[in-house]
């Protein structure tokens, strides 16, 4: 191959500069298969790098009307109107992050399930006992997923005319059904994978193999048990913001306001559902804790809501349980029962083996008892009940047979200093009155 005066190239490749290698060029497979094809059989002609006697355009291999690549994105995204693609944007990724929780629903039945069957590591009971009602889920996501995609697919797809909220609407019986179901059997779920990781050295193992595997994305199984609440709780936001960027002439524009209002009860009922099961373990696990705690603690209308730790005058350090109904006040058990407010040191040295009770019973103070709170100087936080205005008190005196309380005035050092300290007795307190002032509207 002689030298190339450039002088004597065509116009079209001075602008922008002549490139040297047709991997530089606007088309470089065109020009390189042919070579590759011999680079693989050994056959390599002597010219064949001598391309540039090919006189190329460059300007003629460039489609500035292309919007790219015939991708499943590009066809949602882009609209030949402008007006749909922020609309587009959303469809998207309500498809995408629906490919995502159904890939992870397949994880936890079709990897973890189906080897914990296969390695025979958990009786069939607390199999069922983990895993109840995914199935059912798996099914539903499947249906919905099915039918996003066919409408969002290549061929189908039509920014102006396709509609997806219909799918929630069609779904909506079999969404709240399967999901309050599911959610009713998290508190069994998490207590079997609890107590099977105790006494059960395989399934443990197990466990920690799922969050160094790639076919689990190395996530840990209770994380993936959690993802039908993530869900569905971000279905209300995506179609509130598809709502915001649809049109209102678009024949989806209805159906999305009709979704959203029904995803929307969905979801709420499941938070309801979520928190009344949380703040029953609350409450189970106090019970637990507490050396001599009545067993009346466990009540099927009370929620246990905070805790937080208090000293009194003597130092004499305190747990306060604050209820749907009452306070229950424990005091630490152990030697370490007077200390100031333990920091990250301190907290290790009160530390108690599984199973031991950490906190000892002293008494109930009824919400309805409370006369008159008042936050004092050095974080100190004044209760004054009297239990003699409220003819079905539940305030005792301290201990577990300490009988009916009679009117007095505890004081209770709920510390801020501490970091995160301030927020969290700032919340104890503000949580605190609203009970008092809900308990007292509700015998009214």
């Amino acid at each position: 191959m002689g030298d190339i005066n450039i002088a004597n190239l065509p116009d079209e490749l001075m602008d922008p500069p002549l490139l040297r290698s047709p991997l530089y060029s606007a088309d470089a497979m065109v020009l390189l298969t042919p070579h590759l094809i011999d680079a693989i059989s050994g056959t390599i002609p002597a010219d064949a790098w001598d391309w540039t006697s090919t006189p190329i355009s460059w300007i003629s291999t460039i489609d500035h009307s292309s919007n790219g690549p015939q991708t499943l994105e590009n066809v949602i995204i882009h609209d030949p109107s402008g007006a749909g693609s922020k609309r587009g944007y959303i469809v998207f990724e309500i498809l995408t992050t629906e490919q995502t929780y159904f890939h992870e629903l397949n994880i936890v039945k079709n990897v973890i399930q189906k080897k914990l069957v296969e390695l025979n590591i958990l009786s069939a009971f607390s199999i069922k006992q983990i895993f109840d009602g995914m199935e059912q889920l798996f099914q539903l996501h499947q249906l919905i997923l099915t039918q996003l995609e066919e409408i969002c697919s290549i061929d189908n797809w039509s920014a102006q005319d396709s509609t997806i909220a219909h799918i929630f609407l069609e779904h909506k019986d079999a969404i709240q059904t399967n999901y309050l179901t599911y959610i009713n059997n998290r508190q069994t779920a998490d207590k079997t994978i609890e107590d099977e990781q105790n006494k059960n050295s395989q399934f443990k193992d197990f466990l920690g193999q799922c969050t160094k595997s790639r076919e689990t994305k190395f996530t840990d199984l209770k994380e993936l048990l959690l993802r039908p609440m993530q869900r569905m709780t971000r279905y209300p936001l995506l179609l509130r913001e598809l709502e915001k960027r649809t049109s209102d002439d678009h024949p989806d524009k209805p159906l999305i306001r009709q979704a959203i209002e029904t995803v929307s009860s969905i979801a709420l009922a499941v938070n309801q559902k979520m928190e009344g099961i949380q703040h029953a373990h609350q409450l189970f696990q106090a019970f637990q804790q507490t050396l001599n705690c009545p067993p009346t603690l466990i009540n099927e209308k009370r929620r246990c809501l905070l805790n937080i730790d208090a000293l009194d005058a003597r130092n004499v350090r305190y747990r306060l349980f604050l209820c749907s109904d009452l306070i229950m006040v424990v005091v630490y058990e152990g030697k370490k029962t007077i200390l100031p407010f333990p920091t990250r040191s301190a907290a290790s040295e009160v530390a108690v083996k599984p199973g031991a009770k950490q906190f000892r019973f002293l008494r109930w103070i009824d919400l309805l008892d409370i006369v008159e709170t008042d936050d004092l100087k050095d974080d100190f936080y004044r209760i004054r009940i009297d239990p003699e205005r409220n003819q079905r008190s539940l305030s005792t005196l301290a201990g577990p047979n300490g009988g009916a309380a009679f009117p007095l005035t505890v004081e209770y050092k709920i510390d801020s200093q501490q970091p995160g300290a301030l927020q969290k007795r700032g919340e104890f307190i503000r949580t605190l009155q609203n009970e008092i002032e809900h308990a007292s509207k509700a015998v009214a």
